[in-house]
């Protein structure tokens, strides 16, 4: 019985990893990324499978307990071996939307 407790917790506090949504689509396909016909083409299946993009997704929603400490963190890993700039702009876009509370463009969207 308790292993089940455990097993639900860390579950419950990884629940953004799991979350499908058009951010964690650029991250898991993005990386590595060679060349930016490639990233193109990523950019469009991402956006098929999640027609809302990366307006959609919840500012800071990736946070949790196995989540990167912010943007920068997550931007700086995924987009280390990526070749194409178009794939790490976008990774980076997706890493900061997931990862940091607030940012620079916050006061663009009347808040």
């Amino acid at each position: 019985m308790p292993a089940r407790w455990i097993f639900a917790t860390l579950a419950l506090a990884a629940a953004p990893a799991f979350a499908a949504n058009y951010a964690t689509c650029i991250l898991d396909k993005m990386p590595g990324t060679q060349n930016d016909v490639a990233a193109q083409a990523v950019y469009q299946v991402c956006l098929a499978g999640h027609p809302g993009g990366i307006e959609a997704v919840a500012q800071g929603s990736g946070s949790g307990l196995f989540g990167f400490n912010s943007g920068a963190a997550c931007t700086a890993k995924k987009a280390a071996d990526t070749r194409s700039n178009r794939a790490a702009v976008l990774i980076g876009v997706a890493c900061r939307r997931l990862y940091d509370e607030n940012g620079p463009w916050i006061e663009y969207q009347g808040r």
